[in-house]
């Protein structure tokens, strides 16, 4: 009998050990498993970042760009409306010249 109640303590001890050891493992994983979380946040944060940084750098780009092509179609508008204005000013002094002699 005291061999039954000395395996049964000693089984009891064998378990509680093994939970407190499980217990232990366990609070390990949850640690390993955190500090992982903690490294793919920060990779997902420095990814979004850098893609960030592209799209406004191409944005820039696409501004400046689009900046260069308004300036240069107002440039050749500004020259259209001066070679207008230079023709005017030529048929309008034609016509004066016209009406002074015709007078």
């Amino acid at each position: 009998m005291e061999d039954v109640i000395k395996q049964i303590v000693d089984a009891e001890r064998e378990a509680e050990e093994r939970i407190e050891k499980a217990e232990v493992e366990a609070k390990e994983i949850v640690l390993k498993a955190r500090e992982e979380a903690k490294l793919i946040e920060k990779e997902v944060i420095e990814n979004a970042e850098k893609e960030a940084a592209a799209l406004v750098e191409k944005a820039r780009l696409e501004g400046k760009e689009e900046a260069k092509k308004v300036l240069e179609e107002g440039e050749r508008e500004i020259q259209n409306l001066k070679v207008k204005a230079t023709n005017n000013l030529e048929n309008a002094i034609s016509a004066g010249i016209a009406l002074v002699r015709g007078s």
